[in-house]
């Protein structure tokens, strides 16, 4: 637990969530896009808007 990787990938994990706003867990990114309703609907949207913008 106090191994220099283990310290570094959790430094870098909070980095990560402080950038990208996460106020807790679980939370749901599509291409960077935060799912701020959660729910399998919700969910199944942000992925087919996302899937609809690539082509």
């Amino acid at each position: 637990m106090n191994a220099r990787h283990i310290n570094s990938a959790l430094a870098q994990d909070i980095a990560d969530a402080q950038t990208l706003g996460v106020r807790g867990t679980p939370t749901f990114f599509v291409n960077e896009r935060p799912l701020t309703n959660f729910g399998p609907q919700q969910l199944y949207d942000l992925v087919l808007a996302e899937l609809a913008a690539t082509q």
